[in-house]
């Protein structure tokens, strides 16, 4: 199976583009002088401008058709269902530190969820369509986003109450409705994920990808106590099947939290 690399796509139509900007500056220039000409009255210059305009407007026709056969002749189809696209996105996240787990098409760029859809040459972060087969250019656009997800304000005191207030109210339904005693053991996150966005829309609004995001900052913070009430909390694993939430530490080291308990 051939091999495709949209770099080396790229570098050829770069010199196309090269050889067609100068042409169109050409061109430009050619214009100005027509218009100087006819300005001036100048009929004898007017008409040998106008046919190296001409001239330069055929080579620029040329060149345009050539830059549409180099596009068209780009095997996107095999790019991505030969697995090139997904290789080269893969490397480049680990050559600039692009946090990126994942396999068969669905990659987690944390907090980020991404989607190859090979079989339509499209790619999805998170459900957004992305028009990029550049793997180097879609990379350092994640990267970006990532940075810029990670440096957003953080109500750390508003997720901790709602989380708390969720744990609670998990823990009465768990009681079956009666609210003391209050017994302090673990509740899944992704459980208590239930209470905080409990229909469709909320969690399209808040998907589970935002919530592994706010516990990576609540976990990072290094905090233990809830301050409202004084509780004491702690984050646990579990060997549930599929209940594990993975997030990035404070050195950006994978880790999976599974429970939380406020005692």
């Amino acid at each position: 199976m051939e091999n495709h690399n949209y770099e080396d796509f790229y570098q050829t139509i770069r010199q196309q583009e090269k050889s067609f900007r100068e042409k169109l500056q050409q061109a430009t220039r050619c214009f100005k002088n027509v218009m100087r000409d006819s300005e001036r009255g100048d009929i004898k210059k007017l008409h040998k401008d106008t046919e190296e305009l001409n001239d330069v407007l055929t080579h620029l026709n040329d060149l345009s058709a050539g830059l549409n056969k180099t596009a068209a002749g780009f095997d996107a189809y095999g790019y991505f269902n030969g697995g090139d696209f997904t290789r080269q996105m893969v490397e480049l996240c680990e050559k600039y530190g692009v946090d990126i787990k994942g396999e068969a098409g669905i990659y987690e760029m944390f907090p980020f969820k991404v989607r190859v859809d090979a079989e339509n040459q499209d790619i999805y972060v998170n459900r957004k369509k992305v028009p990029c087969m550049r793997p180097q250019q879609f990379v350092a656009d994640m990267k970006q986003q990532v940075e810029k997800y990670t440096k957003s304000p953080f109500n750390l005191d508003q997720f901790l109450n709602e989380l708390a207030a969720a744990y609670d109210l998990a823990i009465i339904v768990r009681n079956s409705g009666n609210p003391a005693p209050r017994t302090a053991i673990d509740i899944l996150l992704k459980d208590i994920y239930a209470y905080l966005a409990p229909t469709a829309k909320a969690r399209k609004e808040y998907d589970l990808q935002q919530y592994a995001f706010d516990l990576s900052r609540l976990y990072t913070a290094g905090l233990d106590e809830y301050k409202k009430d004084g509780r004491k909390f702690v984050f646990g694993t579990t060997k549930q099947a599929g209940k594990l939430i993975r997030i990035l530490d404070g050195n950006g080291a994978e880790q999976f939290l599974g429970t939380i308990r406020f005692y």
